[in-house]
């Protein structure tokens, strides 16, 4: 592993308006446009904020599969293997929230980002730019307006980290001078707005990742992101695949396909500069010593291992002749906002609080913490009621941590519901291939049949021998007919006992890990969309319980649509 450089900054953005003559003649000369500096790829999914020198920089929006402002999204990033060092890039347990929710964001965005978020799965959003920053946006902040040339449409490097910060902090002035109302903002709060700067290193990995457009356990365990059909890792950037010519540079924006999200370059190109700092990952979690810069996705100079979004580097702040700075190190934006932005925000999350630190499906006159306050209230003493105040303090922690237990009880009991109806199905084509082997078998052993008197004498004998053959089959097939049907009936009464074990769970908790289970079968492939008419069965099921209805389950419920193969 070696070490970067820092470069910097800022933002991608686009809108389409129509060319002036000088733009269509350097388009027909094969060079740019001016939408090539900000949005050469424009779909519906486009958040398009202004800048300066009538160019744009442009967002997508992600979502994090979480309800609640105080909730977070886990999962691990980072890689598998331990390529170059273990201690820098192995997989590490991350934790994701954002303060931003769909409704802070202005209506006509709002219209935008419900193309691509659910609001039934989040109350958490963060945008991050669609592409690296590019040449010609970095000079229409923080220089003046640029020439459109094919430089201009490169993604910006050889700037330092500090460098990007002045470039975020610039075009925020920018905006909330000349265009505060495409700021998100905040219910009963004048005072704060949406702010752009770096993304965090969990921000960016799980966006370049594919984000809400994939799965949570794709997140998890693909090395890059489900690539399409008939592509491969360099439809999709600029780096050293080694069967390429090596690059000299890299290359314009969105020259490359987009990852699932609908963002372009997290691979290869320049490398990304995030908000973090760089520490190691040791042992299922990041080192507490922050180091240099944390560096993203490779760029041009990469080899094909060190172009996954899981890939840690560490970039220098500084070498000892100055900033450091490199040509293939950059940058790109994210808009989200502080932790706890307004008046309404801090009731929610206070509200949130209270229900997470309060002992679970207990009643008032059992609850430890109302006990707590009352002693806290007859303290004879401060000594006494700090000691009282303190026990508080460690039992709320406690109630979050049991609320997070079941949570996770929840969600694993939403997936075993989903299994329980695979292993169902499964047998249930096992059964039906078998009865399908069973008419085949008969048919072959009546043709046998027809044809024996009719043989000659070696004929007959290898006919009997057929003969003997499949009646062997069929009454093995048959007796697997009845392990089937056995197995099915085992199944099935264990399902059923999932089903009603549902009514243990609060049920709001347990509709909640129902959706973030839904989120994890995402895909395409023939397995998520199995397991999508698995989870459709099990919600139905799920909801007839709930209703006092579980008499109407049944087992034939979860054969309908399959047919014979």
């Amino acid at each position: 592993m070696y070490k970067f450089v820092i470069s910097a900054v800022l933002i991608g953005a686009v809108l389409i308006w129509p060319p002036s003559d000088a733009e269509a003649q350097l388009a027909r000369r094969g060079e740019v446009s001016q939408a090539d500096i900000y949005n050469p790829k424009p779909d519906d999914g486009d958040i398009i904020l202004p800048m300066p020198c009538d160019l744009k920089m442009v967002f997508k929006a992600v979502s994090l599969p979480v309800k609640g402002h105080l909730k977070d999204f886990e999962t691990r990033l980072g890689t598998e293997d331990e390529h170059p060092n273990g201690f820098f890039d192995r997989k590490y347990k991350a934790f994701l929230g954002s303060a931003l929710s769909l409704a802070n964001l202005p209506q006509a965005f709002q219209s935008v980002a419900l193309k691509t978020v659910r609001p039934e799965e989040t109350d958490q959003i963060y945008l991050i730019g669609k592409y690296e920053v590019t040449a010609g946006q970095w000079q229409a902040v923080m220089e003046g307006c640029p020439s459109v040339t094919p430089e201009s449409a490169l993604p910006k490097s050889g700037v330092t980290w500090f460098d990007t910060l002045a470039f975020t902090e610039k075009y925020m002035l920018y905006l909330l001078e000349n265009h505060p109302e495409v700021l998100p903002s905040f219910s009963n709060d004048n005072k704060e707005v949406g702010i752009i700067r770096l993304p965090t290193e969990a921000e960016w990995e799980y966006a370049a990742r594919g984000g809400q457009a994939v799965s949570s356990d794709n997140i998890r365990s693909e090395p890059l992101f489900p690539v399409e059909s008939g592509f491969s890792a360099a439809d999709y950037g600029l780096f050293q695949d080694g069967i390429s010519p090596p690059a000299q540079g890299p290359a314009k924006i969105g020259r490359f396909r987009p990852n699932p999200l609908g963002i372009y370059d997290t691979v290869g190109n320049v490398a990304e500069m995030t908000s973090d700092m760089f520490k190691l990952s040791v042992g299922d979690r990041l080192h507490g010593a922050a180091g240099g810069v944390t560096r993203k996705g490779g760029s041009y100079r990469s080899e094909t291992a060190e172009i996954m979004p899981g890939r840690r580097q560490e970039a220098a702040l500084f070498y000892r002749n100055g900033p450091v700075v490199s040509g293939d190190l950059g940058f790109r934006l994210t808009l989200s906002a502080v932790a706890a932005p307004g008046e309404a925000r801090l009731g929610q999350l206070a509200s949130e609080w209270e229900s997470i630190t309060q002992a679970p499906q207990m009643a008032e006159s059992l609850n430890p913490l109302e006990k707590i306050e009352r002693l806290i209230k007859g303290a004879d003493n401060p000594e006494e009621k700090a000691v009282y105040e303190s026990l508080r303090a460690d039992l709320r922690d406690y109630n979050i941590m049991v609320q997070r237990n079941q949570e996770a009880a929840a969600r694993a009991h939403c997936r075993s519901l989903l299994y329980a109806v695979y292993s169902i199905r499964n047998s249930n084509i096992l059964k039906i291939n078998t009865e399908r082997n069973i008419e085949i078998t008969e048919t072959d052993l009546e043709f046998a049949r027809q044809n024996l008197n009719s043989a000659s004498a070696r004929e007959k004998k290898q006919l009997n021998d057929l003969i003997a053959g499949y009646r062997t089959n069929l009454t093995q097939f048959k007796k697997e007919i009845g392990d089937f049907d056995q197995a099915i009936r085992n199944q099935f009464n264990y399902y059923k006992v999932l089903i009603e074990d549902s009514a243990d769970f609060d049920r709001k908790m347990l509709t909640d890990q129902m959706v973030f289970v839904r989120n994890d079968i995402k895909g395409d492939d023939v397995h998520s969309r199995e397991m999508r008419t698995c989870y459709d069965a099990a919600a139905r099921h799920l909801s007839l319980m709930l209703k006092g209805q579980s008499r109407q389950i049944k087992v034939s419920d979860l054969f309908s649509g399959k047919k014979k193969k």
